[in-house]
């Protein structure tokens, strides 16, 4: 796989805010990742012309668009019988059942599993959807503004460019945890076949917790809890893995690469043990430069976008 970078302008879009980062090849042949700003907003989607000015402020005149999980909806369905030609209309008519909104309102995309996904006895693709609107909104004000958007994309296929281009076999999953979820993603051929989020993180999985207490700082030792929570995560995955060896018939799991903060390396252990798959630490910092715009700004949480820094080797 031959790496090919260019310096591109990302806005990521989250419930909670806004982030400004870019990505590009580095003078050390590492790629980088630099987060220029971020603003904390609630639901900066739906307000664009209340946030325009900071955007103005750190962005140039063109601009990739990235949304996080929470902003879409990702939707497995079987794929209609019909000529290639019709194909695209008659998945738009099947996420017509699927979404809670009208499909005028919508804007869907559609990712296709791979052939042999099911033993080939069906055809099944992700639809990916959300209220047309609110983006509808933003791409106006930007042009509004002389700012041209180029890409459009979503958190799930950056998860999957990341694991893609690090992984060693070809049967092969990412799980991400972060301070209150976890999501899980299932490759094929490097093609995503499953997507899974579970209402667990590192909050609950962590084994001690520093809490303030007034002016003291107390460790609390949460072991029984937090191995109860990380049973019920171990069951969750295990019930996918069945799911992608007997339902999808692909096979084994080759390995899980997990994704978080490196001080809880010790559950990939954990993990491996509990479902006799293999689960390694993949370190962001290890294959490219993470810049940060403020000092008191923590990489870990900007690991759901390193995915974007391979969007242009992987295309």
């Amino acid at each position: 796989m031959k790496a090919k970078y260019s310096k591109q302008h990302w806005l990521h879009f989250s419930e909670n805010g806004l982030c400004l980062f870019e990505t590009g090849p580095g003078k050390d042949a590492l790629p980088y990742l630099d987060i220029k700003a971020t603003l904390s907003a609630d639901s900066p989607l739906s307000a664009p012309a209340a946030h325009m000015r900071w955007v103005r402020q750190h962005a140039g005149k063109r601009l990739n668009i990235l949304l996080s999980n929470g902003l879409y909806q990702l939707l497995l369905s079987d794929v209609p019988d019909v000529p290639e030609a019709e194909l695209r209309d008659a998945i738009e008519l099947k996420a017509a059942d699927l979404i809670n909104y009208d499909l005028e309102d919508a804007l869907i995309d559609v990712i296709q599993l791979p052939s042999d996904a099911y033993r080939g006895r069906m055809k099944m693709a992700f639809i990916v959807a959300m209220m047309k609107t609110p983006l509808q909104q933003w791409l106006v004000e930007l042009a509004q503004h002389g700012i041209r958007v180029d890409i459009i994309d979503v958190e799930m296929t950056q998860l999957r460019n990341l694991l893609v281009f690090h992984q060693t076999v070809p049967e092969t999953g990412i799980l991400q945890l972060t301070a209150n979820s976890s999501r899980l993603l299932l490759t094929y051929q490097r093609e995503m076949v499953l997507s899974r989020a579970f209402d667990i993180g590192l909050g609950s999985l962590i084994r001690e917790q520093t809490v303030q207490d007034g002016e003291l700082e107390l460790t609390l030792d949460s072991a029984e809890s937090s191995d109860i929570q990380l049973e019920s995560l171990a069951l969750e995955i295990r019930r996918s893995f069945d799911y992608y060896e007997a339902q999808l018939g692909l096979g084994s799991l080759g390995e899980v690469r997990l994704l978080c903060d490196a001080r809880y390396d010790y559950l990939a252990d954990e993990l491996t043990q509990r479902l006799g798959v293999r689960f390694s630490m993949i370190r962001p910092e290890d294959f490219m430069t993470i810049r940060l715009s403020q000092m008191d700004l923590d990489p870990v949480n900007f690991y759901g976008l390193t995915g974007s820094v391979y969007r242009e080797a992987l295309s």
